[in-house]
């Protein structure tokens, strides 16, 4: 091993990959766009679509008894619902309202009436009457008519039980004689660091799995299209010297394209807060040398398992398009293991310490929140520095093959 001739690759295909647009893009523009894009962008778009769809007229159906025409009135009344009076023709209401002709329908049944009116005279209520509300799950607007609706019985009953205990000179309060408060401990701090740790491993993983992709697409099937591949094996260089050089190569482009996710976020994330003082009050968000080391930590092995892992597949290809035809799967395999941090009440343990992203995933979990464990850190990064070493000796045998090299 030469470490003068590793130090020429390194450089020469960093110089290269730099070169390279599609390598260019997934390892610096990506990391920094995503995150403001997908905070702070699908968040304003989300809240113009819903401002948008409340804005939008709710045709609401009305089927019951004639008695209960007030209510029909006072649905009427309701900001953005325009009432459709059907009388007592259900049917017709679910085709409507299936044929999306109707946002939703109030069925208000027989008997009702005759409860309210009991109630108010203080008799006893032998039945209580439904009134069913009608909506379309699959349409945005239908929710929203439809809790507008509600919204609105909801005050009509707790009238009704008003009036009705007035007659007998009570308080309203004697219906709800004690109140049910749920409190949260937890401070905005450990809100913020519960919430990052749940998503920000995820985010990570993924993003070291980018960031390395294209690189290790390029160092290997690219130059085999390019042809390059045949005058580097010449130049007088190690097979070795070429594997570390172009692994590490790979291994920078997963680096930086992690560190610069996490740069994005916590800017990303800082600005949010700074901007929604709402948000800031529940949730704090913050990163300290402490998080961002602990991140370091883990994810170098991970990406130097994802750096040989890529190699190791995109050697076998002929050809750029190949290569990402191959490597695909990769995605799905590492996409689910790496929500486990997702998953309620996951929590990190020494089986789970002997699993491969999963690892990570709980790792960073635990130590975004706040509680680690020293013999499961330990164990994780043992685990994946074993497995890290193996990969590139993986990625050398490949590169001693002249048959994966050179495959026609």
């Amino acid at each position: 091993m030469n470490l003068q001739s590793i130090r020429v690759v390194y450089f020469k295909e960093l110089r290269d990959i730099l070169r390279d647009r599609r390598t260019l893009f997934s390892m610096i523009l990506l990391p920094i766009l995503i995150f403001p894009l997908l905070m702070i962008g699908s968040g304003a778009f989300m809240k113009h679509q819903v401002d948008k769809i409340q804005e939008k007229t709710s045709i609401v159906a009305f089927v019951g008894p004639e008695k209960t025409t007030y209510l029909a009135e006072k649905i009427e009344a309701i900001d953005g619902v325009q009432l459709l009076n059907l009388g007592a023709d259900s049917t017709l209401a679910i085709e409507m309202i299936r044929a999306k002709e109707i946002e939703a329908f109030v069925y208000i049944p027989h008997d009702f009436q005759r409860a309210v009116d009991a109630a108010l005279m203080g008799d006893t209520i032998e039945f209580v009457p439904h009134i069913s509300l009608f909506s379309n799950e699959t349409r945005t607007q239908s929710g929203f008519a439809v809790k507008k609706v509600s919204r609105l019985l909801q005050e009509f009953r707790s009238d009704v039980a008003e009036e009705a205990l007035a007659s007998f000179d009570l308080s309203p309060k004697v219906v709800k004689p004690f109140l049910v408060a749920e409190l949260n401990v937890a401070s905005p701090k450990e809100m913020g660091r519960f919430l990052a740790g749940s998503f920000l491993p995820y985010i990570l993983i993924l993003m070291s799995l980018t960031g390395a992709m294209y690189a290790a697409i390029d160092l290997t099937a690219g130059e085999k299209e390019r042809g390059t591949l045949e005058t580097l094996l010449v130049a007088g260089i190690s097979r070795m010297d070429i594997v570390l050089g172009k692994f590490l190569t790979v291994f920078t482009a997963s680096v930086v394209t992690t560190m610069l996710s996490v740069g994005s976020m916590t800017g990303t994330s800082v600005l949010t807060l700074k901007t929604m003082p709402e948000v800031a009050g529940i949730l704090q968000f913050s990163m300290g040398l402490f998080e961002v080391l602990l991140m370091l930590l883990a994810m170098i092995p991970l990406a130097a398992i994802f750096s040989s892992l890529l190699m190791t597949l995109a050697l076998f290809a002929k050809s750029y398009r190949e290569a990402q035809t191959y490597i695909s799967p990769l995605m799905f395999v590492v996409i689910f293991p790496a929500m486990a941090s997702m998953m309620p009440d996951s929590e990190t343990s020494m089986q789970m310490a002997l699993i491969p992203v999963i690892n990570v995933s709980l790792m960073l979990k635990d130590g975004l929140s706040g509680s680690i464990d020293p013999v499961v850190t330990s164990l994780t990064m043992g685990v994946n520095l074993v497995l890290a070493v193996l990969g590139l000796i993986l990625v050398q045998q490949m590169f001693k093959r002249e048959s994966v090299l050179f495959r026609i």
